[in-house]
């Protein structure tokens, strides 16, 4: 079958080492989640057309083995966010089987609803957070403000299937509780030899120039407001009284840089934070191994799965994380890591300081990540995607 895939941004693989790239272009965990499935999905012998935004205001056409991206344009340039109106009516020209948009991306999901409705044809909709109408700039909020006043529900309501991430998040969600008779569970996943390393935990620090006997936490993310890490360096400054040996590795780019560079110096923390900024797909795998324990201390429903929760799980290391939107369905307090109230800076420290104190603890946390992120295959869920497929085209 093909399958067209509507995204505001899909993955210029060749550039996510390029440290400019990611200035440009915006680039996390839904924009990897939908190259992942395409990617799968070719490999299962299905056509993919990308219908997505340009890097800058040239259309362009990336052809690849059974897989084409077309890229519109941009005609703005909002934060991170590249957005075309051109993806309102060029698609148009190309035919596909089925309508496969990944949301919640207004300049994206508003055009995919509008070629499902015009080419009749089924329309699928991966939900994979609430739109936050804070944190970033007024035309950026107020963007979002309107699409989840006036847009949203329209999109919903069209939609034939709509996937939500996790059972937690698919219940919690405020703009998907009238739809659950239309919603289908299916995790996000990732490619496990690719997030991995054969490396012990000394030669990654080796590698990495990092010391043998510090206690690192890691820290890899977007450096926004919903994410966190003002929280995690407040907790930092109370772990930092007990272990002073303690070191926080913030790996990521963000407006919240200067802000966070401040508050650790106000903090006194500047020993014990190393501000990374861009690290190379490549050297992820060699972090995540190095360091003793990965958090993750979002505050927010839009943090609805965590991407990274599942690399911290595969490289045998326990999470600390929050307890909220799909998180609990990853992280199982006590098993594989543990889960701390939203915002809760005396929790997190706790819960942190207890990890770096009990090796054997992190031992057993560690092992049962690897466990468990056996489920999360790229495979599995492109092969559970593939039967939402074809059910649909069995009723059109």
């Amino acid at each position: 079958m093909n399958v067209g895939y509507f995204i505001g941004h899909f993955p210029y693989i060749d550039l996510l080492d390029d440290p400019d790239y990611v200035k440009k272009y915006a680039h996390g965990g839904t924009e990897m989640a939908a190259y992942n499935l395409a990617i799968n999905m070719v490999n299962m012998g299905h056509e993919i057309d990308v219908f997505t935004t340009s890097i800058d205001s040239k259309d362009s056409l990336e052809t690849y083995p059974h897989m084409k991206v077309h890229r519109y344009g941009t005609t703005m340039k909002i934060a991170s966010a590249n957005p075309s109106f051109k993806l309102i009516f060029k698609p148009l020209n190309h035919d596909v089987d089925i309508i496969h948009a990944h949301s919640p991306i207004p300049y994206s999901d508003i055009p995919a609803l509008i070629y499902a409705k015009r080419k009749k044809v089924p329309f699928i909709l991966t939900y994979q957070y609430d739109g936050q109408e804070t944190g970033g700039s007024f035309i950026r909020n107020a963007g979002v403000f309107l699409y989840n006043k006036v847009f949203i529900n329209k999109v919903l309501d069209y939609a034939d299937v709509i996937i939500a991430t996790t059972n937690s998040y698919a219940n919690e969600s405020k703009f998907l509780k009238g739809y659950k008779d239309k919603i289908v569970v299916i995790p996000n996943g990732i490619n496990i030899e690719e997030v991995t390393t054969s490396y012990s935990k000394e030669e990654c620090r080796n590698k990495l120039k990092l010391p043998d006997n510090e206690n690192l936490i890691l820290f890899l993310g977007s450096l926004v407001p919903y994410k966190g890490p003002d929280i995690l360096l407040k907790a930092l400054h109370r772990v930092k009284k007990e272990i002073p040996d303690v070191k926080l590795i913030l790996a990521g780019r963000g407006p919240m840089l200067t802000e966070l560079e401040e508050l650790s110096k106000k903090l006194g923390l500047d020993e014990n934070i190393e501000f990374l900024g861009f690290v190379d797909e490549s050297l992820k795998p060699l972090y995540f191994k190095a360091s003793n324990v990965f958090c993750l201390p979002s505050t927010t429903m839009a943090e609805s799965f965590g991407i990274v929760n599942l690399e911290a799980m595969a490289s045998g290391i326990p999470i600390v994380s929050s307890k909220l939107g799909g998180i609990p369905d990853i992280v199982k307090d006590g098993e594989n890591g543990l889960l701390v109230k939203p915002g809760d800076v005396e929790g997190l420290a706790d819960a942190l300081i207890y990890l770096l104190k009990n090796e054997d603890v992190r031992g057993k946390m560690g092992d049962d990540g690897l466990k468990k992120v056996k489920r999360y295959s790229w495979e599995k869920i492109a092969e559970e995607t593939e039967k939402i497929y074809k059910k649909l085209l069995e009723k059109y």
